[in-house]
């Protein structure tokens, strides 16, 4: 029983019940009985509002000025619904769109995702969930403009690199190699997502792929292309579920507040008849 009450379709379902009953309730009170009133709840609310903005609750007359003023947008609304001036208004109806979409949404939101829930929804992203990689390299940079045959150039000098002894590939002897720019010749232990805001997502991901100890030639960033080693490479494995518990329950959530949204519009499609229409040509 507790798994069924967790269901989100059940929720779902359960709302577009409610909603179909606020419905047909506000049609039949229109039909019937034009009396516009004021609620308990909505003198509180509107007491609230008053201290919100003013820092105190309001005197005899200004709270006769907040009654007086709701019912004329009370009536002021219904009179104009009756006029028809509401049809086709892009703002009110992107509003009601909102409220309508905000129940739906909010009813997730309560939903606590079982254990068993959490570790299916993390196996299947679980790429997403995989700790970051540490990086550590050197990079020799290369101008395009610069060179006329940069692809050549860079081989030239990847030979001239291998024919060095280790104690030859000194920082100073390899920049000579090179192009000047501000980049640092060498960056130990940076974060993936580091590397590709400094270089650009194409020369992580080069990285991520590399073995260390090797170089490559034209691995390409945002500044022109490179020669890159990668000495080592740290991280990268799958997270359990407890160290990423928070994350998975957010995403889990935002993924049942998507299928709700997605059912719920279904349902109103099909009760409203809506006709899918393909796009054509001039």
């Amino acid at each position: 029983m507790k798994t069924l009450l967790k269901e989100p379709l059940l929720h779902f379902l359960l709302l577009g019940a409610a909603l179909f009953y606020f419905y047909a309730l506000v049609s039949d009170n229109e039909t019937s009985n034009n009396e516009i009133t004021l609620s308990a709840a909505k003198i509180v609310q509107l007491k609230y509002s008053f201290e919100k903005t003013r820092q105190r609750p309001p005197s005899p007359e200004e709270f006769d000025a907040l009654v007086s003023n709701y019912f004329k947008e009370q009536v002021a609304y219904q009179k104009g619904k009756e006029l028809g001036l509401l049809d086709g208004d892009s703002i009110i109806q992107k509003r009601v769109q909102q409220k309508l979409e905000f129940m739906v949404e909010d009813r997730v939101t309560s939903i606590e995702p079982s254990e068993e829930q959490l570790t299916l929804f993390l196996a299947k992203y679980r790429e997403e969930y995989r700790k970051e990689q540490l990086l550590s390299f050197v990079q020799l940079y290369f101008n395009p403009q610069h060179h006329d045959d940069i692809i050549g150039d860079m081989q030239t000098t990847l030979s001239k690199i291998k024919s060095l002894t280790d104690s030859e590939q000194s920082q100073e002897n390899l920049l000579a190699l090179s192009d000047n720019i501000y980049l640092e010749f060498e960056y130990k232990n940076m974060p993936f997502s580091q590397v590709a805001r400094y270089f650009g997502s194409n020369f992580a991901d080069a990285l991520v792929t590399m073995a260390a100890g090797k170089w490559l030639l034209d691995v390409k960033s945002g500044y022109g292309v490179h020669i890159v080693k990668l000495k080592t490479k740290q991280g990268g494995e799958l997270q359990p579920l407890a160290a990423v518990r928070g994350q998975v329950k957010q995403a889990w959530l935002n993924e049942q507040r998507k299928q709700s949204l997605t059912k719920f519009y279904q349902r109103l499609f099909v009760e409203y008849q809506v006709k899918p229409i393909q796009y054509q040509t001039d």
